[in-house]
């Protein structure tokens, strides 16, 4: 019963932007405002306060490193299946961007939050996200677009803009200042912040959301759902039944990371690019409504 408390919050604060914009009391153009408060202010203060309070294992990155794999190997299926079914350039392009990172942090945290109450899980919830995710796709998203513009890559120029990045920024120095004792008054503030970075985030994309592009793109969209909810995790569980690894509570926290429904950033990003807007709406969309019914499946087989 428990999978089914984060998932009724998040459906509620996503209904709750979709709804804002249906009644006219916000526009959809609004959506950007509140996503930059959470990634630039919001989410740094979350990032830094559970990254020093972090009891950090040289483990964690093998299940992310393992995490990020599986999620790459089941964008590249689905770039496949796109190729077969003799999709555009464009729209397989976007097919692997879309299939290839998922929603992390804004999705991941409260599902896992949901599941266990440990801080900890919450501190590595944000690893996966920074390690498997949102840094991947800054390296490998300029690639991806080149094949789409043929313009040129700047690889300096991708090292600076995430070095630069509030949130890198965070979590650089959540473990440099883990080597000196930071009174926990200090963290009032910035825990308030970094609680408000999920809500934020989650109305805003509830916001953006709309259903109405995927009469043009629901073959697209359903290989990009099956890819990102469904072969990621599988592919996952797969690796760790090869090499023998015994499941633990990271471990799980990892396949489930896998399992999220397509990244916000991704979408914005083949919307930004001209790449297949229709298909990145449709996938945002109906991938968060289809989380609702593979995630209790999979934390059901992954903690029976």
């Amino acid at each position: 019963m428990f999978i089914f408390i984060p998932l009724f919050t998040i459906f509620t604060l996503l209904f709750g932007g979709y709804l804002a914009k249906r009644i006219g009391i916000l526009k959809q153009k609004q959506a950007r405002m509140f996503l930059d408060f959470a990634i630039i202010f919001a989410l740094p203060c979350l990032i830094f306060d559970r990254v020093y309070h972090i009891d950090f294992d040289f483990s964690l990155l093998l299940f992310i490193f393992i995490g990020f794999c599986s999620s790459i190997i089941s964008g590249c299926i689905a770039v496949i299946l796109g190729y077969f079914l003799k999709f555009s350039k464009i729209t397989i392009l976007s097919i692997f961007l879309l299939s290839s990172f998922g929603n992390t942090l804004f999705i991941g945290l409260p599902i896992i939050s949901g599941i266990y109450t440990d801080t900890q899980y919450i501190g590595e919830v944000i690893l996966y996200d920074s390690f498997a995710t949102n840094i991947p796709i800054a390296f490998i998203a300029p690639f991806v677009l080149s094949f789409a513009n043929n313009e040129k890559i700047y690889f300096l120029s991708i090292v600076k803009k995430i070095l630069l990045s509030p949130p890198f920024m965070a979590l650089v120095l959540g473990f440099v200042l883990k080597l000196i004792e930071i009174p926990e008054f200090i963290f009032r503030p910035i825990t308030m912040f970094g609680n408000s970075a999920t809500v934020v985030a989650l109305f805003a994309i509830g916001l953006s959301l709309g259903f109405g592009a995927i009469k043009s793109s629901y073959k697209a969209a359903t290989i990009v759902i099956l890819s990102k909810n469904i072969i990621s995790p599988l592919l996952f569980m797969l690796i760790i039944f090869l090499f023998d690894i015994q499941y633990s509570p990271s471990l799980i926290v990892a396949v489930l990371e896998s399992a999220m429904p397509t990244m916000t950033l991704a979408c914005a990003i083949v919307i930004k690019s001209k790449l297949d807007s229709n298909l990145a709406v449709s996938s945002l969309a109906f991938g968060i409504v289809c989380t609702g019914i593979t995630m209790p499946v999979l934390v059901y087989f992954l903690l029976n």
